[in-house]
């Protein structure tokens, strides 16, 4: 049986699934196994400033790719740096494969006392123990004895294939003197998930957390009957949706965060373009879909919604929600006031009508379904919208009032600066598929003001947008903007990376930036000077020292990450004025990312975006409930 190096089998594997770009930070127990990423000609090691930042980059770098990324980290004091990135990416479901580099068997089986660990009998066992509630699956090669030359590589394709279909992180740890421990290549023959793709319909139900499952059978025994075929389960989920379709005067499809990570847009796309639906999006599920087309509504989040948003999406009498996530950011403070009995929710593991579940269905087999089927009922459904004003849109921006730059005039003004260019109308209607190819701005929006600050600008037709909603890390879009700048690369057609940064969340991740210069990006940079902490003086604390920083001098970074032998080019600007920053966006050649730009744009404190305002008072109400 033909044999390989276990690290090359996971250098392949890697590659097979369309990686790239490999994450993280080298350590002395992964260092032979970076050899392996180093000598590839097809993989690059970016090497980041820290494990907390590789973290993030492979969760920018997964979601504009729409597919998974692999971050290395070395045992101990590595991987435990990159926990808190590695969590957002579970709580917002991205598909990251973290690798970590830990002490020989011999080392682990005798309990030596070696360097990163914590002089403790259960030292080998803690890092990985600590993981394990934020991964999907775990293989710990020091606990699997290698019975055949396929174990170990069997046990590292059962995290991978978790990884694909459950687009969560999954954890390998690979101890040094099994890097170069010889096993079959007989598994690269076998192709692992595409990335989003559905399990099989019968695995499903095993995919059901234990307690649903006892609570299932427990029922199906006290009826006495058989479970019916999971096939016969999806027919008439189908059948159900679309006889409630028939029946709706004011339909409505709404998406959400879970649509895009299990690659369904494009289906949604399909749907709502060919039964003319009128669609809206979510905070987390925002430019998923095409946000100029006339079929479009607005963006949603119950009460932090615009009103004749709220107005139509709460009188709607039929509503797909597709890959539901009621986080309170995206739900404006749990607000949304959708009657349960019209709601149809597309979920990857259950589907809800109304107020009946069904375990065994996922959102991946029903939704390419529904096409065809709402098809044949559709065109009288196609007027839908007209009554509430046609085409959603925001007005361009007036005159700004006085000379500070706010948020009132900064957004909007912004949003007329994107670029759109289509390549590919057939990818018109998608916006997080690995399919896509035609979008042209990447928009990275930190946590804080400037997450709500775009929620009502309608962005061009082809641009991703990326935010953090629900985990919600300060400083994580410096990072994830690395990675989104990387997969950007990979794309057939040219497209801008663009990031809103604020002066308080900066300064968590900014080493970052030294990374996307020597890797040669050319990000634009907006550093949002609002001297301090806004989101949280918003919240509490409208004048605690709690909230303040050390102001930088943002003028100085560009030249001090880029010492005196780094060769992109860089440019450092700084705006006071709503004139100079009209001047600015005006200019042609500020419009070409012809280098990596940081631009200060001033504004005063205690000023926010109305949204964000409103999540404030929502929550607030919220809390006293």
């Amino acid at each position: 049986m033909p044999s390989i190096d276990f690290a090359q089998y996971v250098v392949e594997r890697l590659k097979q699934c369309g990686i790239r770009y490999v994450f993280g930070v080298p350590g002395d127990y992964n260092l032979e196994l970076l050899d392996y990423v180093e000598k590839d000609k097809d993989l690059t090691w970016v090497g980041n400033a820290n494990e907390l930042n590789a973290a993030y980059a492979s969760d920018g770098y997964a979601r504009v790719k729409g597919g998974p990324a692999a971050l290395i980290t070395t045992f101990g004091v590595g991987e435990l740096s990159a926990l808190c990135g590695v969590a957002g990416s579970l709580a917002e479901r991205l598909p990251i494969l973290h690798i970590v580099g830990a002490p020989s068997r011999t080392l682990q089986g005798s309990h030596a006392l070696v360097h990163h660990t914590l002089n403790v009998p259960t030292s080998f066992a803690t890092f990985s123990a600590m993981s394990r509630p934020i991964s999907c699956s775990q293989a710990l090669l020091n606990e699997i004895e290698p019975l055949t030359p396929t174990t170990w590589t069997d046990a590292f394709d059962k995290v991978f294939k978790d990884v694909l279909q459950q687009c969560r992180p999954g954890y390998v740890q690979i101890p040094t003197d099994a890097v170069h421990y010889k096993v079959s290549d007989e598994g690269l023959k076998k192709k692992l998930p595409l990335p989003n793709s559905a399990p099989p319909v019968d695995a499903t139900a095993t995919a059901l957390p234990p307690d649903s499952r006892m609570e299932t059978n427990a029922w199906r025994m006290s009826i006495e009957r058989k479970p019916a075929p999971l096939q016969d389960v999806s027919d008439y989920v189908v059948g159900e949706i679309v006889q409630r379709f028939q029946k709706a005067e004011r339909p409505i499809v709404l998406i959400d965060a879970c649509a895009g990570r299990f690659g369904m847009a494009e289906e949604v796309g399909k749907l709502v373009e060919t039964c003319k639906i009128r669609y809206f999006d979510t905070p987390m599920g925002k430019a998923m879909l095409d946000e100029q087309n006339p079929l479009y509504g607005g963006c949603y989040a119950g009460g932090n919604s615009l009103p004749a948003v709220r107005e139509e999406v709460e009188n709607a009498d039929f509503v797909l929600y597709v890959g539901a996530l009621r986080s309170d950011s995206n739900s404006g403070a749990f607000s949304i006031k959708i009657d349960p009995k019209v709601i149809v929710e597309l979920h990857s593991f259950t589907t809800l009508v109304g107020y009946a579940s069904y375990p065994t269905t996922d959102l991946r087999h029903i939704l390419p379904r529904l096409t065809p089927a709402l098809s044949n009922v559709a065109p009288s459904k196609s007027t839908h919208g007209k009554s509430y004003g046609g085409q959603y849109k925001v007005e361009p921006p007036g005159k700004p009032k006085g000379e500070q730059i706010k948020h009132e005039w900064f957004w909007q003004r912004m949003g007329m600066w994107f670029k759109d260019n289509a390549f590919d109308a057939a990818a018109v209607y998608v916006r997080e598929s690995c399919q896509r190819r035609s979008v042209v701005d990447v928009i990275i929006t930190e946590t804080g003001t400037s997450a709500f600050g775009l929620i009502n600008v309608p962005l061009p037709s082809h641009s991703t947008y990326v935010a953090q909603v629900l985990w919600g890390s300060i400083g994580w879009a410096v990072g994830a903007t690395l990675g989104c700048a990387l997969a950007a690369t990979e794309e057939k057609h040219h497209r801008r990376t663009i990031l809103f940064e604020g002066d308080g969340s900066l300064q968590l991740t900014l080493q970052e930036i030294g990374t996307m210069i020597r890797r040669g990006l050319k990000p634009y940079i907006f550093v949002l000077n609002n001297d301090g902490y806004e989101i949280e003086r918003q919240i509490h604390g409208w004048a605690a020292e709690y909230n303040n920083i050390q102001p930088y001098d943002h003028q100085l970074l560009l030249p001090f990450f880029a010492g005196k032998k780094a060769k992109t080019p860089l440019e450092s600007i700084a705006v006071h004025t709503p004139t100079e920053l009209e001047a600015l966006l005006n200019n042609k050649d500020f419009a070409q990312d012809d280098k990596i730009r940081l631009i200060e744009v001033y504004m005063p404190r205690g000023d926010a975006p109305v949204e964000l305002i409103n999540q404030g008072k929502l929550s607030a109400e919220a809390l006293r409930r």
